[in-house]
């Protein structure tokens, strides 16, 4: 068979705008800053992060149902195009931000711009197999290999993962650009149901506000006592189920709506929540393998094996595997934190995301991005493995990490040693009752989300159309 260039392109074009989209998506609370205002002032700035993401996964949905509505591949990779360039105007003013007010608003800007290529990269995308592909491996390595670049920063950002670097918004516009000089005036993008469109985004708005109000009752738990904070994080887990299940049925997972789809992101969000605490915990000391971009090969290969073999491996499978990670915090200190434990995690999540996502792809587009943007946006489960990590941390041996870290640092500025490396890093072998209690909780979230895929499935809830009257 020849090779298609257009096909070729567009391919490659969907993978870098998934990457980009998704980088963007990602807004981790930052660990330390250089910012000097009133704790007000900086509480502000910190929960502008969720917020944006939120707002970005609502945009995303937006833009592809605008994107089906008017039809042309050519007008969605403008759109993509633009969103780019939003992005690395973005990326050049940031450095010389000295106002809060601005920085929340750039967050905010570059989290629409995000969602806008999120959409419209699944509406040009979802109907090539290859395309398709290409967008999940994009969005699912990114979202799990992104995290391991954060660390403490010197100056004011939008992330703490860092901007996206210029090569990759170059390489983005320029294949969005191509696409739309090259794109087929009668290859449309085929026309949505109005119905789908208006569940999708009731579903996406809903979802969005429960997980950011139901993160932000989470959070402000620190300083609570234990008791409470459990109660709080286990009836806020238990909401944020049940607005999935309403949603979930809402969509229905039959004749290729998302309602199974969203429950795979749902579980590969609540089972990624421990492991991305574990990574921001040892951010910059990465030991033998010297740097975090081995991880990324440790989230893409397995991606795209877990997209190759999906039609093979029952759905069983890939919830074990999710299921077996937070379980993982149960073993040692060095088996469960490990760089070589943080690196199966990465691929074990990698793996069991490609094969759900990949076997559960619905034919509906808004649905489809719905789904994808869920992991960013399901912040109550990161919020619940931050406050576990807290609890389970008693405040003695926090001093003594910080402290040795310094140490650390003072004797290897490399990050050679510490936390994963054979340094002077002081490790704690124990598991306590919040060690317990959280890796439980979490095997309870996944085994719920995994019940909900495995059950017979049910049509999507039939939404009639107003009528009009005299």
């Amino acid at each position: 068979m020849p090779l298609d260039p257009r096909a070729i392109l567009t391919t490659v074009a969907a993978l870098l705008s998934a990457i980009l989209a998704a980088l963007a998506l990602t807004n981790p609370v930052l660990r330390d800053w250089a910012i000097v205002a009133s704790p007000s002032e900086v509480d502000r700035w910190i929960s502008s992060g969720p917020t944006a993401v939120g707002l970005g996964a609502v945009v995303a949905v937006l833009a592809c149902a605008l994107s089906q509505r008017r039809g042309s591949r050519r007008a969605a990779w403008i759109a993509i195009a633009v969103g780019v360039a939003v992005i690395a105007i973005i990326r050049a003013v940031v450095p010389e931000v000295a106002s809060l007010d601005l920085l929340i608003a750039l967050i905010i800007v570059k989290s629409v711009a995000a969602g806008t290529i999120l959409g419209c990269v699944a509406a040009v995308s979802w109907d090539r197999t290859a395309t398709k592909n290409a967008t999940l491996l994009g969005v699912l390595a990114t979202f799990l290999a992104i995290r391991t670049f954060a660390g403490g920063t010197a100056r004011m950002t939008t992330s703490s993962v860092g901007e996206p670097s210029w090569w990759l918004i170059g390489a983005t516009a320029a294949a969005a650009i191509a696409c739309a000089v090259t794109a087929q005036a009668g290859f449309r993008i085929r026309k949505p149901d109005a119905g789908e469109i208006r569940i999708a985004l009731v579903v996406i708005t809903a979802l969005a506000i429960g997980h950011r109000v139901l993160g932000a009752v989470i959070d402000r738990q620190q300083y609570a006592s234990e008791a409470t904070a459990w109660i709080v994080m286990v009836l806020a887990a238990g909401a944020a189920l049940a607005l999935t299940w309403i949603a979930a049925y809402r969509l229905g997972d039959t004749s290729g709506a998302g309602g199974k789809f969203l429950w795979a992101a749902t579980a590969l969000a609540a089972a990624s929540a421990p492991l991305f605490v574990d990574i921001a915990k040892g951010s910059g000391h990465w030991g033998d393998l010297k740097s975090p971009w081995v991880l990324v090969l440790f989230a893409a290969l397995p991606v795209a094996v877990g997209l190759r073999l999906h039609k093979q491996v029952p759905h069983l499978v890939p919830i074990a595997v999710l299921v077996a990670v937070p379980l993982s915090e149960l073993l040692p200190f060095d088996s469960a934190h490990g760089v070589w434990s943080i690196a199966l995690k990465i691929a074990a999540l990698g793996f069991a995301a490609g094969l759900l996502f990949g076997s559960l792809a619905p034919g509906s587009l808004v649905d489809a991005t719905l789904g994808l943007a869920i992991p960013f946006a399901a912040m109550t489960f990161s919020s619940i493995a931050i406050l576990t990590d807290q609890l389970s941390f008693p405040p003695m041996m926090r001093s003594i990490y910080i402290q040795g870290q310094l140490d650390i640092d003072a004797v290897s500025p490399h990050g050679d040693g510490g936390l994963f490396g054979r340094g002077i890093g002081i490790t704690v072998d124990y598991v306590t009752a919040q060690t317990v209690g959280a890796a439980v909780l979490f095997t309870l979230i996944i085994g719920f989300c995994g019940a909900a895929i495995l059950r017979r499935s049910h049509p999507p809830v039939e939404v009639p159309e107003p009528t009009e009257t005299a």
